[in-house]
């Protein structure tokens, strides 16, 4: 063999081990990446980093994998959740509702998560938890609460000490209007309110969510047995004239067009007494008002007032299930990774992050020493206790539904992203329609999308 040959030889051989040695230095097939997508509902910075942070140890033991996180506005994720399944390419996992989780269930999109369960240990989660995620037609589960929690009446203390008003629940929407009318005050001498009784958010979301509390708590429901939409009752009726009686006296100028946090604002910044809301509320109040933390100026109801046809009050059971489609592109990497999510050390940084709003799902945790040193339950704790009484006492229900049967209708999604409910309150508070009118379009629609859909059963 000449020397050039040799040459050549030794060179090529020289190549092909520098190739395998950077080969060997990237992870298994590097092309073939395995990018899983994972879409939430979480804003907070602490509760991503968190995420982050589990992603990344999960993604240690498991080379090859990339866990890829979005953050997705409830405004907005059901009608991204559409258009993803529409296009074929949804994410592997999501956060969604109940109500999301039964309607994509029942159309076969999700992958069934009992293993996960099984992996947690059954016995270890919350029975309201199964209850909420159970489908007992076909023994499986199709979400997982990431957590759970209640909204509650929250109120400036001062503000009802300055009115003269008592702090205790009023037992009536009668007793809470003129509560309220106290609360609702002109400042400056100009005739008109400076500060108003009570915000409400106006967004679509939220304002179908108070439709499902006020009409349970009302003594009513929006669907019958056989599926069939209640909305042209006395208890819908009631509760749309009551909407219109809080946006007359006590709500203030252009709430419908306020979004979830603008309330809280508005709370911390004086605008008005109260709000309706969800525990994460509790940090806006931090960063705007700490002042007014620090001297006990917030404070919650452990209920809500009764309509006139009610005989108890309704409070929603805000879950935000994760959903694995099945037609994912890596549902089952999405699977592994929610068992190591829901392992403790990891499931306690997750919870830990928003520990107002975020109640474990497990019993180990809720008893594991570190989470109840929490250090927010030391300011907050009146709050989380507000929230763990009525869900250990006045049966809160599934997020838009009025009774635990409605999990079984497969068109509480579509109704909700139809805005028919938002409309019917629309009409009434503008003045548009009477409660009556407004109600019976509202059934109209109803039934007509239902019939379209296929669901019809009546």
């Amino acid at each position: 063999m000449s020397m050039r040959r040799v040459l050549s030889t030794v060179s090529m051989a020289a190549l092909i081990g520098a190739g395998m040695a950077v080969a060997a230095a990237l992870p298994a097939n590097a092309q073939e990446v395995k990018v899983v997508n994972i879409w939430h509902t979480e804003s907070n910075s602490k509760t991503k980093a968190a995420i982050a942070e589990i992603m990344a140890d999960f993604e240690k033991l498991n080379p090859g994998v990339k866990l890829r996180q979005e953050g997705v506005s409830w405004g907005s994720l059901s009608a991204k959740l559409t258009a993803a399944l529409a296009a074929g390419a949804p994410p592997d996992m999501s956060h969604g509702q109940t109500y999301i989780e039964r309607s994509l269930s029942a159309k076969g999109l999700l992958r069934p998560l009992n293993d996960v369960y099984a992996s947690i240990g059954e016995d270890d989660i919350l029975d309201v938890v199964k209850k909420l995620d159970y489908n007992t037609e076909d023994g499986n589960y199709y979400g997982i609460a990431h957590a759970i929690g209640t909204d509650v009446l929250i109120y400036r203390k001062d503000f009802y000490e300055e009115a003269g008003v008592s702090e205790d629940v009023p037992k009536t929407w009668a007793d809470w209007i003129e509560t309220l009318k106290k609360l609702t005050v002109d400042l400056d001498g100009d005739g008109l309110p400076d500060r108003y009784g009570l915000d409400l958010a106006g967004p679509g979301f939220f304002i179908n969510e108070e439709v499902y509390m006020w009409v349970g708590s009302n003594g009513g429901t929006l669907f019958g047995p056989n599926g069939r939409p209640t909305f042209d009752t006395k208890p819908v009726h009631e509760m749309l004239a009551f909407y219109k009686e809080l946006n007359d006296c006590c709500l203030p100028p252009g709430w419908l067009g306020h979004g979830y946090r603008d309330n809280f604002v508005a709370l911390a910044t004086g605008k008005v007494a109260s709000i309706l809301g969800w525990g994460r509320g509790a940090y806006t109040f931090e960063k705007l008002a700490p002042d007014l933390v620090e001297a006990g100026a917030f404070g919650v109801m452990p209920g809500k007032p009764i309509g006139p046809s009610g005989t108890t009050f309704l409070t929603q059971l805000d879950s935000e299930p994760w959903m694995i489609f099945k037609d994912a592109k890596y549902p089952e990497i999405a699977a592994e990774f929610l068992k190591f999510f829901y392992q403790k050390d990891n499931y306690r940084k997750y919870i830990q992050t928003v520990p107002v709003h975020f109640f474990p799902i497990t019993k180990s945790l809720r008893e594991d020493a570190a989470y109840q040193a929490t250090p927010d339950f030391e300011t907050w704790g009146f709050w989380t206790d507000a929230q763990q009484n009525i869900i250990a006492n006045h049966e809160p229900k599934p997020l838009m539904m009025t009774e635990w049967d409605d999990l079984s209708l497969p068109f509480t999604k579509e109704i909700a992203d139809s805005g028919i409910l938002i409309d019917m309150v629309v009409a009434v508070v503008s003045g548009q329609s009477t409660p009556e009118e407004a109600a019976a379009r509202a059934q109209r629609r109803a039934e007509d999308l239902i019939t379209q859909l296929g669901y019809k059963t009546w």
